[in-house]
């Protein structure tokens, strides 16, 4: 049985862009390396992955932008379907005030956003709503300890996977020592894959060598 492969993107705040600067052909660069991570999660050469979700949380505004591969619909494999997508849920999100019960709302089908009154709440909620194992990535340097290789994980699917994007500030560092701290959470590395797109694409490809076996 296909199992859904979950992935986490932790982010500083949320880039600032519109229609307008996406035909001008001046994107923020952060939003085309979002963009490569939701094609290394979704896109098929003639299909979408339905089997996988993607999640991403703008730290400064406490955001939560959640693609759920069974609903997803409108998503191309351009960069510029992908930039627009984001950007309305963005827009939506910073213009909704916060919910005290932190319900997702839509923006577009298969794509939600969520506000948090903090990263205690953040952390709360996948507490709360996930019921799979963290496995938190993290570089080599980090001076995070390593408790396993990727490599060595047999039940890849069974994790729901942390990737802190580009270098951790102080915020995020204490966001990660708060998941850290949960009871279901285990420290990997994956030598093998630096930026945050090649994690995503080698956690995939095992995850489909592991269904084939």
């Amino acid at each position: 049985m296909i199992r859904l492969v979950n992935f986490l993107l932790l982010l500083g705040k949320s880039p600032q862009y519109n229609k307008e600067i996406i035909n001008k052909g001046l994107t923020p660069q952060i939003v085309y390396k979002l963009c490569s991570c939701i094609r290394e999660t979704f896109c098929l050469s003639y299909s979408i992955r339905k089997e996988n979700n993607l999640f991403l949380y703008f730290q400064k505004e406490h955001i939560l932008i959640s693609f759920i591969g069974t609903e997803l619909r409108y998503l191309g494999p351009d960069e510029r379907s992908q930039a627009l997508l984001l950007e309305k849920a963005l827009n939506k999100a910073n213009k909704t005030n916060l919910s005290v019960n932190e319900v997702r709302k839509q923006s577009t089908p298969g794509i939600y956003f969520n506000k948090f009154w903090d990263d205690k709440s953040f952390k709360n909620y996948l507490n709360s709503h996930f019921s799979e194992e963290f496995a938190l990535i993290i570089k080599n340097h980090s001076s995070l300890p390593t408790i396993k290789d990727f490599e060595d994980i047999k039940l890849i699917t069974e994790f729901f996977y942390i990737i802190p994007i580009d270098l951790i500030t102080k915020n995020k560092l204490n966001l990660i020592q708060m998941i850290i701290e949960s009871d279901k959470i285990t420290l990997i590395k994956i030598p093998k894959a630096n930026s945050s797109n090649d994690k995503i694409l080698y956690i995939n490809f095992k995850a489909d060598k592991f269904h084939c076996l």
